[in-house]
């Protein structure tokens, strides 16, 4: 099984494209919000093209899962075929717990919250657009960072993969493993 874990694309065609490369063979794609719009307080992506990121989504082969990210609004549900889920997505997939939040209002006693409370085995956040993979008790947490508006120093545009055993987070121009934990 393979699942890409995505967050913060923004509108970006070319860097779901980027990614996708690394993606076309998953069994499933979560994404943990900020779709189509870039917000007010980001620059413009460079490859910002909504209506092409929008036709992209609604004919992709593999299933997507999306939790509702602060940027993404009513309308942006009018033209994608795809539920935009909210507040959370919770999904046993081969009796692994998910849940996915975009982030934007989870405290760190709220993780350990929700992490009890569905005894996750994975929790995926977005939002900050920096990448993390850790370990709290029994589960992992991925924040991907984004796709196409990376806040690192470096400004690596990163996702998120789980394959089998292994978690990872890569560099989406190099393919490098940033960060990766081994079950």
């Amino acid at each position: 099984m393979k699942i890409g874990v995505i967050s913060d694309t923004h509108g970006d065609y070319a860097s779901w494209e980027r990614a996708f490369n690394y993606l076309n063979d998953a069994d499933l794609i979560l994404h943990a919000g900020d779709v189509l719009y870039h917000g007010p307080r980001n620059e413009i992506p460079s490859g910002y093209n909504p209506k092409k990121l929008i036709v992209a989504l609604n004919d992709c082969s593999i299933p997507i899962l999306i939790s509702r990210g602060n940027c993404d609004a009513f309308v942006d549900q009018m033209v994608l075929n795809i539920p935009i889920q909210s507040p959370y997505v919770f999904a046993v997939v081969e009796n692994k717990r998910f849940l996915v939040q975009h982030g934007d209002q989870i405290t760190e006693s709220g993780i350990q919250d929700l992490i009890s409370r569905y005894k996750l085995d994975y929790l995926i956040t977005g939002h900050t657009h920096v990448p993390v993979l850790r370990k709290l008790d029994n589960c992992i947490i991925i924040n991907p960072g984004s796709t196409s508006l990376s806040k690192r120093d470096d400004k690596i545009n990163s996702i998120g993969i789980i394959e089998d055993n292994d978690v990872y987070i890569i560099d989406l121009e190099t393919g490098d493993k940033i960060f990766e934990i081994k079950k």
